[in-house]
């Protein structure tokens, strides 16, 4: 059975079920790492306006194979809501806990993706593609995830990769094309030496900007895929 969960970044509403690269300038605090861990391992409160280095969402462990966590920030929060109070960091950070053992003797794969609410932009005709295709361009977005290092107490980096939207031609005769926005997916086996895993938590950090420069709703998966 696959279990999956959802927690949305709406303040207080949070729910759950059962089912069976363009160079971008960093848009919230990449570069500040942080010095001491603080997420829990059950699981926190969804923080919509969490700053400095604390995550908006702290996952429950992934301990079965087929588990999901996915936190769903919004972008009135990231835009309106937040900066209002000075709570201004646009990035959103979500947490997930692994189990600090190899569960069945072997290592065990983890995915992590980000799915942004984009607009997208299309073009009918040549007279409105040149605007569709700028559109496209200016629509960006940046991920990074760490894994957390028991070693040094701190994050370090497994992957960081920039994204703006790609120019699909639908009917270059004609003018007609479309944006595909872009996404984010990884997976790392989670595999340190014979005996001990390379982590016990995962940290994913995003943003994704629309056209106008406006933020895009995001969707960050934490996942455990398999057995490898």
């Amino acid at each position: 059975m696959k279990i999956a969960a959802y927690h949305v970044g709406l303040g207080l509403i949070t729910f759950s079920m059962v089912t069976g690269c363009v160079a971008a300038a960093d848009d919230g605090s990449f570069d500040d790492e942080e010095t001491a861990e603080s997420a829990e391992a059950l699981g926190g409160n969804p923080d919509p306006c969490a700053m400095g280095m604390d995550p908006n969402f702290t996952s429950p462990q992934l301990t079965a194979v087929g588990a999901s966590e996915t936190y769903v920030r919004s972008y009135q929060w990231i835009d309106s809501i937040c900066p209002a109070s000075g709570l201004d960091r646009a990035t959103t950070i979500v947490d997930f806990p692994v189990p600090g053992y190899y569960q069945h003797q072997v290592p065990e794969t983890y995915s992590f993706s980000v799915r942004p609410s984009f607009w997208g932009s299309s073009s009918t005709s040549w007279s409105n593609a040149s605007q569709a295709m700028s559109d496209c361009a200016n629509t960006k977005m940046a991920t990074r995830v760490q894994r957390w290092d028991s070693a040094i107490s701190d994050f370090v980096q497994l992957t960081y990769k920039e994204q703006k939207g790609t120019w699909v031609w639908d009917n270059p005769l004609t003018g007609r094309g479309h944006c595909s926005t872009p996404a984010f997916l990884y997976y790392h086996e989670n595999y340190g030496t014979a005996q001990q895993v390379a982590t016990t938590k995962y940290r994913v950090r995003t943003w994704a900007k629309q056209s106008d420069g406006s933020h895009a709703t995001v969707w960050i998966t934490g996942a455990h895929t398999a057995l490898y």
